[in-house]
């Protein structure tokens, strides 16, 4: 199995001295070296879960929470279905290992937005009566 990650990335690798990734974004040329990093980043989190996946039986397996949809979701699973389809190209897959692939995917999705981001650790040690109180005050101030 690990011999899978390793061609899947020396492929990755392949493909981008070869600049022959998707990019969606052709403006500026550092955005689409960012995008495919962060494509490849998302392939590789991917290819770790599902080999992660595929060690546990369905019972094992967790049940997964239901994502609220937002615009953060949308993109996200397009790229991971940009990813899918990718994996499923390059290899020949049973049932079994597209269920592994297509369960990987929604526990890399569900991780990827459950991670508190740096605003919202900030905002939770602030009380929000605490700051419209000090607006008050400063505008009494003026």
């Amino acid at each position: 199995m690990d011999t899978n990650v390793i061609e899947h990335q020396k492929r990755d690798q392949e493909s981008n001295n070869t600049g022959f990734g998707k990019a969606e974004n052709n403006n500026h040329p550092s955005a689409e070296g960012e995008q495919h990093t962060v494509r490849n980043k998302l392939k590789e989190d991917l290819q770790i879960m599902c080999h992660k996946v595929r060690l546990l039986q369905m019972s094992e397996r967790e049940k997964l929470p239901k994502l609220k949809t937002n615009s953060k979701l949308i993109k996200l699973q397009e790229e991971i279905n940009g990813v899918i389809e990718e994996l499923l190209e390059e290899d020949e897959m049973d049932i079994t290992d597209i269920n592994s692939l297509i369960y990987g995917a929604a526990t890399t999705m569900t991780q990827t937005l459950n991670e508190p981001s740096k605003r919202s650790k900030n905002r939770r040690n602030v009380n929000f009566w605490k700051i419209r109180m000090q607006k008050q005050i400063s505008s009494w101030r003026k």
